[in-house]
């Protein structure tokens, strides 16, 4: 990556998830820390962060949302992000409200397809296996048949901003045809971003980039998704 070219960072906080702000900025000069950085954020507040710069850290706020209960939000994220899309960016990125970002190599990454990450529960002492508890509709747009294809999470996902800004919108279009039915996808957000990755396979890259434990932390998984709970956040 040139150290002239920018990162738009995505990031969705609302109620209790906007405690979780202050240890995400902090860790985000950890990524590219050379590359210029715009934090749009996506919340119900925050007002004490639309100045803030630091280094090639910068934040602006997006339009207020609301906090709607579970699962609006998260079934809305690609919506959200498509609507506050940065075009000067030339990549852009978002990341979970939770996240943690370590020191990393920088080759962890490639730039020119959209790099999703794998479970974070898994660890390289025991292997996690999603498919207990995946089920999607069949008459869902984001219906995949298990074990057809490789689970990802959509906590976190980075590339260029007209492959991230395609991603959205055709998420989007599936979102809203199931809407238009009532139907809602189990796990919402992330069983639309499945389905995407498994028809545009040749415009993903699939690999362990986020975490549940931190001894797994290495030079290319460097997210660390902290325990909500500890923030009293049960969602």
């Amino acid at each position: 990556m040139n150290k002239t070219d920018k990162i738009a960072v995505y990031y969705i906080a609302t109620g209790d998830y906007k405690k979780l702000f202050p240890e995400f900025l902090n860790s985000i000069h950890n990524f590219y820390p050379n590359n210029k950085k715009i934090i749009k954020v996506i919340s119900d507040g925050l007002e004490e962060y639309s100045n803030y710069k630091k280094d090639y850290v910068q934040v602006e706020l997006c339009p207020r949302i609301n906090n709607y209960p579970w699962p609006i939000i998260a079934l809305y994220k690609m919506w959200h992000i498509s609507e506050n899309f940065d075009n000067t960016c030339k990549y852009s990125c978002y990341f979970n409200a939770n996240s943690i970002i370590y020191p990393h190599s920088e080759n962890a990454l490639i730039l020119n397809k959209i790099t999703v990450s794998y479970h974070s529960f898994n660890s390289k002492n025991k292997i996690y296996n999603p498919w207990t508890y995946i089920k999607i509709n069949p008459y869902s747009s984001a219906y995949l048949e298990n074990e057809t294809y490789e689970y990802i999470q959509s906590g976190f996902f980075f590339g260029p901003s007209n492959l991230i800004y395609k991603m959205c919108i055709d998420v989007n279009q599936l979102l809203e045809k199931d809407m238009k039915r009532q139907f809602f996808a189990k796990w919402h957000d992330e069983s639309y971003l499945n389905k995407w990755c498994v028809k545009n396979k040749e415009l993903v890259d699939k690999k362990y980039i986020m975490t549940i434990y931190k001894k797994d932390l290495d030079e290319t998984r460097f997210i660390l998704l902290k325990d909500k709970r500890n923030y009293s956040i049960n969602k």
